[in-house]
């Protein structure tokens, strides 16, 4: 053989070895599967190692001014480290969308809980907790409570946002603290102008808020095993304050409809009070906004005064979940990642900086020394010690809508209501929850 052919037969054996190394050391698998997939970025159908990161879906209701806040950690964390990507989604029916989709993470009010649970729909959190350093010591007790079902946590308490005073300091010149209090501020206010009230009581809007706070400052529980029992004659007294206050005290006025306690306190009530305007207003933080843009320096800023027989703000919360589908390890830890990063106060702040009062006692501490930077969060955090949660009961929402659409409203649009009149009320409320209880898996 002559040394030419020689050469041409080495040159072809060597190009056939190099094409087999080539085909990406399968040994000549063409499914692309091989036992040392490990040694060349993760196990099979894993995103660690390849360059693409590992998404963790969040969904959310934060789609009023707060978005934007929450945002800002997401980002935040996104930016931190480059191996996990959590994609936010904040959508006006999350909860619909949440029951039918594939999440990791999903925003649940405190309420809601239970029925989450009982559902089967979210897993208890306390081993991710431990994979992002996180402890039940972290957070206010209240809003461990919260969160805590039958022994064991079922997601992280981001926030408390309770009843809350806001007040004119042009009408009053220190926050009301008792109904007493009112009683005087209404005949100095009246004396002035017969258009000012001390307060105003709203006929729908925020009367769930009305109603639990009055419960709760006179110790009323009204959790009966798996249904909430309105049927207690202490609470129809209670609840016959606000019909007190309209009619016989006339600490408000009469026929405020929808959210009128803020109406009455921007002085934008409508119909027959469209010139009355209150001193104070018992609402909603997430108005704070509006309050500030009108009255500046003006607006206080104060817990609920005590309307029975001890200090207490009914409200909810904000609380992160995981959804029981999730049980992908990588997705897990992703998640603590992002837990971690966003339970650090100088992360978190950014939820104080929205307006919410948050539970983690580092960032409370950061709230409480720059109080005159964070007034309503700062207000709000008093309230943490006395907070009035609701019952974690099935269907919470659904127990308390007759209470919501129908009694609160009879109370304080009928003059002369009687408390057998009430009773009766309650008692009606009481069987609808009932009924919807027993729809409890």
């Amino acid at each position: 053989m002559s040394k030419a052919v020689k050469w041409l037969s080495l040159l072809l054996v060597l190009s056939l070895v190099l094409a087999g190394c080539a085909n990406g050391g399968n040994g000549g698998n063409e499914s692309g599967s091989n036992e040392s997939g490990a040694n060349q970025g993760g196990a099979a159908g894993s995103t660690e190692g390849s360059g693409e990161k590992i998404e963790i879906t969040f969904i959310n209701g934060f789609t009023g001014g707060d978005g934007g806040y929450m945002k800002k950690i997401t980002d935040g964390f996104n930016r931190s480290q480059d191996k996990y990507v959590v994609k936010e989604m904040q959508e006006k029916d999350h909860y619909t969308k949440f029951k039918s989709g594939d999440y990791d993470l999903v925003m649940i009010r405190s309420s809601d809980l239970q029925t989450y649970k009982l559902d089967s729909l979210i897993q208890d959190i306390a081993p991710i907790m431990d994979k992002a350093g996180i402890k039940e010591t972290d957070f206010h007790p209240a809003g461990v409570d919260l969160v805590k079902l039958d022994g064991a946590m079922y997601a992280l308490p981001l926030d408390i946002h309770p009843l809350t005073m806001f007040y004119n300091k042009d009408l009053v010149a220190e926050a009301p603290t008792t109904y007493d209090q009112l009683v005087s501020l209404q005949k100095e206010l009246q004396a002035k102008d017969p258009g000012l009230y001390a307060m105003g009581v709203p006929s729908s809007g925020l009367v769930e808020f009305y109603m639990m706070t009055i419960a709760g400052q006179n110790g009323i529980n009204m959790a009966s095993g798996n249904y909430l029992n309105f049927n207690q004659s202490e609470f129809a007294d209670a609840l016959l304050v606000f019909n007190r206050m309209i009619f016989k005290d006339k600490i408000s006025p009469a026929g405020l409809g929808l959210d009128g306690e803020f109406q009455s306190f921007m002085k934008e009530a409508k119909d027959a009070n469209a010139s009355v305007q209150s001193a104070v207003a018992l609402t909603g933080p997430w108005f704070y906004g509006a309050a500030k843009e009108k009255y500046a320096d003006k607006l206080g800023v104060a817990p609920v005064p005590t309307l029975g027989g001890k200090p207490g703000a009914y409200g909810n919360s904000n609380t992160i979940a995981v959804p029981a589908s999730v049980t992908d390890e990588q997705k897990l830890e992703g998640i603590a990642a992002y837990l971690k990063y966003m339970f650090t106060p100088e992360n978190l702040i950014n939820w104080a900086d929205a307006g919410q009062a948050p539970v983690h006692k580092a960032t409370m501490e950061m709230v409480t020394a720059n109080q005159d930077k964070y007034p309503l969060p700062y207000a709000n955090i008093q309230q943490f010690d006395t907070f009035i949660k609701a019952p974690q009961v099935y269907q919470f929402g659904e127990q308390m809508r007759f209470m919501n659409e129908t009694v609160f409203s009879k109370i304080v649009t009928t003059e002369n209501i009687t408390k057998d009149e009430v009773m009766k009320l309650l008692e009606e409320a009481t069987g609808k929850a009932q009924q919807i209880a027993a729809a409890q898996p």
